[in-house]
């Protein structure tokens, strides 16, 4: 009996000034630290005390987060697990665009080169599904106006892990193909302009199909850190395969033809060297035009060495290409045309203002007709520089100065090159360019 007098004492006092709720933590360690020096309780009994006291006020938390959660679960149910982004390319260019003959045109012009809206619903832990629109300026149109356009619509399933296969995921409908949006998160300057390989005409970002993709033994620990991003942050790399149409989300599919696309990336030392990778990327199928009475072959090879830290971001990458995806880059007997380019990115952070500006460099290499067939001189050499300054989160200003050469058989960018003797060299292409990107 004497073991509880001690806490009937105590109950009766907070019961006779009303509750518990009236005494703030303080007030109530002063009153305990009396009943100690007066002797009616010892410190053991007084730590006794104390844990009742901070387990009655977990409970009273909990009962709070319990409350708030049954409120949120009278959210319309269409917008649980409902999110929305944006991102959109302004953009200014000054300088000269190349015309045939040695000739160029005057360029100045305001444009938004890309508008994205996102919208993204999460169904079940393993069930979602993304929609992106994409607004663009259609050259093809003798006004250039402005349209919309589906760019990404798919159903995701999360898979589980099998043994070293980790953070595994399906994309079902108009989905990314495996290499674009990995490179784009090592380059982060995508709002100047595409990959090399896609700015060469290649192929796009995105086709209808079906893909798996995940990591290899988890991901990196704090990749944010290690190596300024934490997409694509496998520990020992990651991997994305998967069978698509093969016309790319710009065209529909003209032939009956799949081509199988695949990218597999490695991360050798992620304890030592965590943001150092290779990475190989290939497609094999036909291409989308039959013009010249047959589908020509598309097939793609590219190996590229990458390096990413919070400081500094290199890549360095070689590719071929049989034919394109658009499958118009053929001889006049229907046969695929050989290519083969290069590319080097290189990005510094300047360490001063909170590391917001960067330097950053590029040079493409491309050669339209590799074997000559058509054009022995159809190669261009593509040079860039400028300084992007990181407003919040994504958010940059960029300047840049881009300049190309281009061989006497070269077409412009994303074009198959022209006979010998039909036309002279292409003139200047150069610019000035300034971007903003938004981004949410």
């Amino acid at each position: 009996m004497k073991k509880f007098l001690p806490f009937i004492f105590l109950m009766s006092f907070l019961a006779f000034t009303g509750n518990s709720e009236c005494l703030h933590a303080g007030e109530t360690d002063a009153l305990i630290k009396k009943l100690i020096d007066k002797g009616i309780i010892t410190e053991q009994e007084a730590k006794e005390i104390q844990q009742e006291e901070q387990k009655a006020e977990q409970k009273k938390q909990e009962k709070i987060v319990k409350e708030i959660q049954e409120k949120e679960l009278a959210v319309p149910e269409a917008l649980k697990g409902l999110k929305f982004g944006m991102l959109a390319y302004m953009d200014f260019s000054y300088g000269d665009s190349p015309e045939f003959n040695n000739m160029e045109s005057d360029l100045s012009k305001f444009r938004l080169t890309r508008g994205y809206l996102t919208v993204e619903k999460d169904f079940l832990p393993w069930f979602s599904a993304r929609a992106t629109l994409d607004t663009y300026q259609d050259d093809k149109d003798d006004d250039e106006s402005y349209e919309m356009r589906l760019k990404y619509y798919y159903a995701q399933f999360k898979a589980p892990d099998v043994a070293f296969l980790t953070g595994m995921k399906s994309e079902v409908g108009m989905g990314h193909i495996p290499w674009l949006d990995f490179e784009e998160h090592i380059n982060p300057y995508r709002c100047q302009g595409t990959m090399a390989i896609e700015r060469a005409g290649v192929f796009n970002s995105a086709d209808l199909g079906v893909s798996l993709m995940g990591e290899f033994g988890g991901r990196l620990k704090d990749s944010k850190t290690l190596i300024g991003e934490d997409h694509y942050d496998g520990r020992w790399g990651t991997w994305h395969l998967g069978v698509y149409n093969g016309s790319g989300y710009h065209d529909s599919e003209e032939n009956s033809n799949k081509v199988i696309e695949g990218r597999l990336s490695l991360r050798p030392l992620p304890d030592i060297i965590p943001g150092l990778q290779v990475s190989y990327f290939g497609i094999s199928g036909d291409g989308n035009n039959d013009d010249m009475g047959q589908w020509p072959d598309y097939n793609v090879k590219l190996g590229m060495l990458s390096y990413q830290n919070p400081w500094v971001i290199f890549t360095g990458q070689y590719f071929t290409s049989e034919g394109n995806a658009k499958g118009e880059w053929v001889d006049p007997e229907g046969n695929a045309l050989d290519t083969a380019g290069y590319s080097f990115f290189g990005n510094v952070k300047l360490p001063f203002y909170e590391k917001r500006f960067s330097l950053f460099t590029r040079y493409d290499h491309f050669d339209q007709d590799d074997d000559g067939v058509i054009g022995n001189d159809a190669d261009y050499d593509m040079y860039m520089g400028g300084v992007a300054y990181e407003i919040y989160k994504g958010n940059l200003i960029l300047l840049t100065y881009e300049t190309t050469d281009y061989g006497w058989d070269a077409n412009k960018k994303g074009k198959a090159p022209v006979a010998d003797g039909d036309h002279e060299d292409l003139g200047d292409d150069k610019r000035i360019q300034a971007v903003l990107q938004v981004k949410f």
